[in-house]
């Protein structure tokens, strides 16, 4: 009976010192936040990958039409003679020379000569070719910003300095936390391929189209550079290459979104919120560890650490949610509970292995150091 009493009035006593700690408590936590985050758009890195293939699909068989080239020439340099000459020739009566009535034999002075040759110049080469054009310049505009990447840096500084007075005792504590975030920017984001690998594939594949046929062709004629609006050929409009084309011609036509997102949190102030209430909860606590390990600490000092850490923890969850059940506390308490032990347990367990692997090396060394010895 004697020892229940000297419990409950210890326990009181705790209680008493409790609020004569958060009287005297004197706080202040000074907090500075430095936060930026630049996330890179690739969305038209996206759209150069996905209509590549399709433009080299073009590339490799290029259109061509038949161009008649005509020119009147002497006979002897006629290289042949077709139907199209004998036509101009019958309309042109003036380039006859001679006339034989009896055998019904022309001899003509001059004759229409055709030259047939293929020629790259259509509309829709000249099409691929400015689509080309556009793409690089488009590239070159963005790639210098792109190199270093998305960047991330997050730099918190908590500075927490509090005094308070039990009694005779003066308790003070000064706490600094750190942290410096800057992500991992190195990993791969896109099929195995970081963002610059993907810009220099996308580099080597826009070079390789200009070193194409069609490209060096259609650049030593000087041709025009096709204009909005695009011209809708049976071609253009239903050739799934060609209409994948036009998809990034009309992407870098209307392209007005910013190349980055840029997102900015730069606080410094002194904190009077929840934060500081958890600071100063945990100078409590530390206050009250101190006290266990004290000489002439009791079993409820320790029973009392441990009720204000769990009222603390109830706290918070409150604090997050103020509706939340009796049965849904005691099922996260009772999981977390179980999560903890069994960490406990494969610590213990890996740690018992250890010991069991070190001693049994040892006294495989001393046996054989027996056995050696009974030899000799």
């Amino acid at each position: 009976m004697g020892r229940v009493k000297a419990s409950a009035k210890t326990d009181e006593l705790l209680e008493e010192n409790q609020d004569i700690f958060k009287q005297n408590l004197n706080s202040v936590l000074a907090v500075k936040r430095d936060y930026e985050r630049k996330t890179l758009n690739d969305e038209w890195i996206d759209l150069f990958e996905e209509i590549i293939p399709y433009l080299d699909n073009i590339l490799r068989n290029p259109k061509r039409f038949i161009v008649n080239d005509e020119e009147i020439v002497k006979v002897e340099l006629a290289k042949k003679i077709t139907v199209e000459s004998v036509i101009h020739l019958t309309q042109h009566t003036n380039l006859i020379q001679d006339y034989d009535p009896k055998s019904g034999d022309v001899k003509p002075s001059k004759i229409l000569n055709i030259n047939k040759d293929e020629s790259l110049d259509t509309y829709e080469n000249r099409f691929i070719f400015t689509l080309l054009n556009n793409m690089n310049m488009f590239y070159e505009q963005r790639v210098g910003q792109y190199a270093s990447g998305n960047s991330f840096h997050d730099k918190v500084d908590l500075q927490y300095d509090a005094s308070t007075k039990l009694g005779s005792e003066d308790v003070k504590i000064s706490i600094s936390l750190n942290t410096l975030d800057k992500g991992d920017q190195s990993k791969s984001d896109h099929q195995g391929l970081s963002l610059q690998e993907r810009l220099a594939k996308i580099k080597i594949q826009l070079d390789g189209f200009r070193g194409t046929e069609l490209f060096q062709t259609l650049s030593k004629l000087h041709v025009p550079p096709v204009r909005s609006p695009i011209r809708k050929t049976n071609v253009i409009l239903k050739n799934p290459n060609f209409q994948k084309a036009s998809e990034l011609w009309n992407f870098i036509q209307s392209y007005e979104k910013s190349d980055y997102e840029l997102e900015r949190d730069n606080q410094n102030y002194f904190d009077v919120g929840p934060l500081k209430e958890q600071f100063d909860q945990s100078f409590l606590l530390n206050y009250m560890a101190k006290e266990s390990i004290a000489s002439n600490a009791t079993a409820v000092t320790e029973k009392k650490l441990i009720t204000l850490t769990i009222n603390r923890l109830v706290e918070n969850l409150l604090e997050y949610d103020l509706d939340i059940d009796d049965e849904k506390v005691k099922e996260i308490f009772e999981r977390e509970l179980r999560n903890a032990k069994a960490k406990m347990k494969a610590k213990e367990e890996v740690i018992a292995k250890i010991f069991n692997d070190k001693f049994d090396g040892v006294n495989k060394q001393f046996l054989d150091a027996c056995f050696r010895l009974e030899k000799g």
